[in-house]
C-alpha cells in the first residue's frame, strides 16, 4: 500500500485515563464542567473487574476513565500522570477546544460557580487558556485560539526545524506569558 494510501486519523475518538474514583470523577466532568456521561461499560477479567466509562467533550469525540479492580494494577498506583511519573503538574494534560474568550470566561464561571476554586489563565500570545486538576490529580486546559495566523504560521519545515533546534540555541529566551487565578 503506497503511503498516500494508508488511513489516516480523523479526528480524536477518545483518550483514556485511570481513576480510583469513579463518583468524583462523574461529578468533575459531568456536573461541574457539563460534559454528558455517553457510555458506561463492566467488564469481568480473569479474577478482577474493570469499568470503563466516557464522557462527551463534543465534536463526537470523549474523555474516557478505567475504574480498576485487580487486573494487573499495582496497590498504590498513581493517577495523576504528570507528579506520578516525577514531572511537573503540566507536562500532561487534556486540552478543550472552545471558540471564544467569552466561552472561556463562561467555562471559569461555571468552574467557581460548581467550587472549582483553583482556575489559572494564561494568555500564550496564539491562545488564552484556563488550566484546572481534575479529581485523579490530572491537568485540564480549556483553550481557545485567539490568533489562528499565528497559531498556522509555520510550515512543516519551519516546525521541523524547530523541533530538532539544539537547546542552546533557545535557552535564553524569556517566556513573557503571564499567569493569573481568576
Amino acid at each position: 500500500m503506497a503511503e498516500s494510501d494508508s488511513p489516516q486519523s480523523k479526528s480524536l475518538h477518545h483518550v483514556a485515563y485511570t481513576t480510583r474514583d469513579p463518583e468524583a470523577t462523574y461529578d468533575f466532568y459531568s456536573t461541574k464542567l457539563g460534559m454528558p456521561l455517553l457510555r458506561t461499560e463492566n467488564h469481568v477479567n480473569g479474577d478482577g473487574w474493570m469499568r470503563h466509562f466516557f464522557f462527551d467533550i463534543g465534536g463526537g469525540e470523549a474523555i474516557a476513565f478505567f475504574a480498576l479492580g485487580d487486573v494487573g494494577e499495582d496497590a498504590d498506583f498513581k493517577t495523576e500522570i504528570s507528579t506520578g511519573l516525577g514531572l511537573p503538574t503540566w507536562a500532561n494534560h487534556v486540552a478543550f477546544r472552545l471558540d471564544t474568550i467569552e466561552e472561556l470566561d463562561a467555562m471559569t464561571a461555571r468552574m467557581h460557580e460548581h467550587g472549582i476554586e483553583h482556575v489559572m489563565r494564561i494568555d500564550h500570545g496564539w491562545c488564552t487558556s484556563i488550566y484546572t486538576l481534575d479529581p485523579n490529580g490530572i491537568m485540564v486546559e480549556f483553550c481557545v485560539t485567539t490568533d489562528s495566523a499565528e497559531f498556522d504560521s509555520q510550515t512543516p519545515e519551519e516546525a521541523l526545524r524547530l523541533l530538532r533546534q539544539p537547546v542552546e540555541e533557545f535557552v535564553d529566551v524569556v517566556d513573557e506569558s503571564a499567569a493569573e487565578l481568576v
